[in-house]
């Protein structure tokens, strides 16, 4: 894992540090909206928290993946040398990176599906 962070380049942990920041902000909206009536501890410890949490983990994990499918995509020397799990793990980890990047990935993984 440490040595995926120092492969990163810093404009690209730049990014994904505000990404973050942004979606946890985001989600602390939300769930002010959702849940007015608990006093400003509960909604801290019970909901803002975890928030917090999901949305950082989430979306870090989607940058990660993305620098990892492109890292597994240029090292390999042809497109006719992929294999099928390697290309069915590319996929993954673009389709994982897409939705953790968008904001969405925490949706699928509480919900099962995304919003409407």
């Amino acid at each position: 894992m440490v040595d995926i962070i120092r492969k990163m380049p810093c404009w690209y942990i730049i990014i994904m540090i505000l990404f973050s920041l942004y979606y946890a902000s985001r989600g602390i909206v939300e769930q002010y909206r959702q849940h007015k009536s608990l006093n400003r501890g509960e909604r801290i410890f019970v909901h803002y928290i975890q928030e917090i949490l999901f949305k950082v983990v989430f979306t870090v994990s989607g940058f990660m993946a993305l620098f990892i499918a492109n890292d597994i995509f240029s090292s390999i020397g042809s497109v006719n040398n992929i294999g099928t799990g390697t290309a069915l793990f590319l996929v993954f980890l673009t389709l994982w990176g897409i939705t953790g990047i968008g904001g969405y990935l925490t949706y699928l993984i509480v919900a099962g599906k995304f919003p409407r």
